[in-house]
């Protein structure tokens, strides 16, 4: 098929279906896959996966992550360190753990088959996490940071072990590269929070000009290929890479102003293109899978939903004062881009096969279907309440 008839089947398919999962308040990322499903070959076998696809799929994912790091911030990091890393522990690495174990021993997996496909099921999705907080109004409350800061330190250990997972060897010099590069993020961080006067008015003149706007963006895209490249040549994703470049471009650095501009604009092309292109690109490496295979989506699953998320609704009572232990539960339980881009990379990286692959994405809407109405239903009776505890 035509490189743009396929784009173009892949778009709308991808754009209605995700709608119509969004309509029934569930997450659009699930109708996305299954649009990629159908097109693909394990149903219709309308459309191929091929090079150039996987061309448009990794430029697409280079955006959707740059996104998900300008949305957050060193402070976010800084201040909630501490209550965001217990929530990492019973949302992520517990469960994770657990996952590893049996895929290992009962399901029989190779140690990084077994590694990957536990990270990529059990990992939370920034990307899904941030829009229920958003929609929420909780962004603005402490409960709402602590939530997300325990998505960022899980998404960055996501990021890392996929990272190691090519190659062992690296993790002599991954984690030191990503410390220092934290170090260097928060330095820099520092001293812009101190000089923000000059920062921003520099870049407010710079916006004033005729092409300026277009400067500044073409900047920001710069810097984030540039930093993803150098994340690439240490041996580390650029996915990481990518993340840490859109940490830079905060507030403080660009003004609020142009932060929105820079922020709902890369959020326009993202929705309108470059997400439905991935993860409609995504569903087309879904292929059929065995009876057992089934199983293992099953049993992996319910651990995310049973034992992920049970340890975060009794932990959330010690830690959060406003949010309901049951919404939290379920906002963590956000399934979606973070998860898919780790299985891309391993089916990519032939750490796993496509069967396996499969039960990731299966897992993903498995997940997000059951733990996203939580937070709908639980929400509604204590939206005003938590809207007062703004700080």
């Amino acid at each position: 098929m035509d490189i743009l008839l396929a784009l173009l089947g892949i778009l709308v398919f991808s754009l209605i279906l995700g709608e119509l999962f969004e309509k029934f308040k569930l997450p659009a990322v699930p109708g996305e896959l299954i649009s990629g499903v159908i097109l693909g070959p394990a149903i219709l076998n309308w459309i191929q996966p091929n090079e150039v696809l996987n061309g448009f799929s990794e430029v697409s994912l280079f955006f959707i992550v740059l996104l998900i790091g300008v949305e957050v911030t060193v402070d976010l990091i800084r201040k909630n360190t501490s209550k965001g890393f217990g929530f990492t522990i019973t949302s992520f690495i517990i469960p994770v753990t657990l996952m590893f174990v049996v895929s290992f021993y009962l399901f029989h997996l190779h140690i990084l088959q077994a590694l990957a496909l536990s990270v990529s099921v059990g990992v939370p999705s920034i990307s899904i996490i941030s829009v229920i907080i958003k929609q929420y109004n909780l962004l603005e409350t402490l409960d709402g940071r602590i939530i997300l800061a325990s998505v960022v330190f899980t998404d960055i250990i996501a990021f890392s072990i996929i990272s190691i997972e090519t190659d062992f060897i690296k993790i002599l010099y991954i984690i030191p590269a990503i410390a220092i590069f934290l170090v260097i993020l928060f330095i820099l961080d520092n001293y812009i929070k101190k000089n923000t006067d000059a920062v921003v008015g520099i870049f407010k003149k710079l916006h004033a000009g005729d092409r300026g706007e277009k400067i500044i963006f073409g900047s920001v895209i710069i810097s984030g290929l540039l930093v993803a490249s150098i994340f690439q040549f240490l041996g580390v994703s650029y996915i990481l890479g990518a993340f840490f470049a859109g940490m830079i471009i905060s507030e403080v650095m660009v003004g609020k102003e142009l932060q929105g501009i820079l922020t709902r604009t890369l959020n326009r092309i993202n929705e309108g293109f470059f997400i439905p292109i991935f993860f409609g690109i995504a569903g087309l490496l879904v292929i059929v899978p065995e009876k057992s295979y089934i199983l293992l989506a099953v049993v992996l699953s319910s651990v995310s939903i049973l034992v992920g998320g049970g340890l975060t609704y009794f932990r959330s009572g010690k830690i959060l004062k406003m949010v309901r232990r049951r919404t939290t539960a379920g906002i963590l339980g956000g399934r979606g881009a973070v998860g898919i881009i780790i299985a891309t990379i391993a089916v990519n990286q032939n750490i796993i096969n496509p069967e396996m692959y499969t039960i990731a994405v299966i897992s993903t809407i498995i997940i997000s279907v059951i733990m996203t109405p939580f937070v709908q239903r639980q929400y509604r009776d204590s939206y005003e309440k938590l809207s007062e505890f703004q700080t």
